[in-house]
């Protein structure tokens, strides 16, 4: 997997390519990388082109100041106008996918599908922009120990956690590459996005849901409830499952993965044949 440069707003944009194929785009959550994606990539890339972008200020992408939602959505429409993407599916985990929450209800035009890997197209609750007042304030004053090292295992499902050690160990590490500044301004962005629950009860297209039961981060509840709000919900729920199914469920979520590409292939041919909404 060759990685590759954009450059947006005089800011340099790294992504990667794996695989041919109907295009679909894996955007990362907070803290994460484009890496995460590579295993998955792996099998996925067979039948399709898998994009994976570094947000930014993490993996290889600059840091931006003033960092919102929409301008991220923007990086992504600037590099799908690049790929020369007519139409394509997102899928994002975490903070990737209050993004593409936010893409599509700025470019729905133009995708296949969306999904919400532990995620949901909510905004942040009262308490939540509290939460991350606090968060701010201890990435400030020291980013490694008091905040990375307990908020990466904190992700996963405790009886995980063992088993999954090196796996945590990685992600730690790529995570304390992340500076404050891009780890602070992507709290900004999150906590200032809008929610876009109209566009899940509007849309016609198909939306995914993984969701893990054991989930610190998401209330689980809420967004099976949202999830019931589309016409066209694919859901996969999770035992034993915190935040990270990528990593403590990957065969599931591949799984599900799959069948939900294929659903969205059929929506493009259906648009096609009509041609396009």
């Amino acid at each position: 997997m060759t990685e590759q440069f954009l450059t947006f707003n005089n800011k340099k944009l790294a992504y990667t390519i794996h695989g041919s194929g109907p295009a679909v785009m894996l955007i990362h959550g907070y803290t994460e990388s484009k890496d995460i994606w590579f295993p998955m990539a792996e099998k996925l890339g067979k039948k399709y082109m898998v994009i994976m972008p570094d947000l930014p200020g993490h993996g290889n992408s600059d840091v931006m100041e003033n960092l919102t939602m929409e301008i991220m959505a923007k990086q992504m429409d600037v590099l799908a106008d690049k790929l020369q993407l007519e139409r394509f599916t997102m899928i994002g985990h975490s903070m990737g996918g209050y993004m593409t929450a936010c893409y599509a209800s700025l470019n729905e035009r133009r995708l296949n599908g969306f999904g919400f890997f532990h995620s949901s197209a909510r905004g942040d609750t009262a308490e939540g922009k509290s939460n991350r007042d606090r968060v701010m304030e201890i990435i400030e004053k020291d980013h490694g120990d008091t905040f990375i090292n307990m908020f990466v295992p904190s992700l996963f499902y405790e009886a995980n956690r063992d088993r999954l050690e090196s796996e945590i160990k990685t992600l730690q590490q790529r995570a304390l590459k992340i500076s404050k500044k891009a780890l602070i301004e992507c709290q900004k962005a999150m906590a200032a996005r809008m929610g876009h629950i109209d566009l899940i009860a509007d849309s016609n297209l198909p939306i995914l849901y993984i969701i893990g039961k054991q989930d610190s981060r998401s209330d689980y509840n809420l967004i099976l409830a949202q999830a019931a709000l589309a016409k066209r919900a694919f859901v996969l729920s999770l035992d034993s499952c915190g935040h990270m199914g990528y990593l403590e469920k990957f065969d599931d979520c591949l799984a599900a993965v799959e069948g939900f590409l294929m659903a969205c292939l059929q929506t493009n041919d259906s648009m096609t044949a009509i041609g396009g909404r």
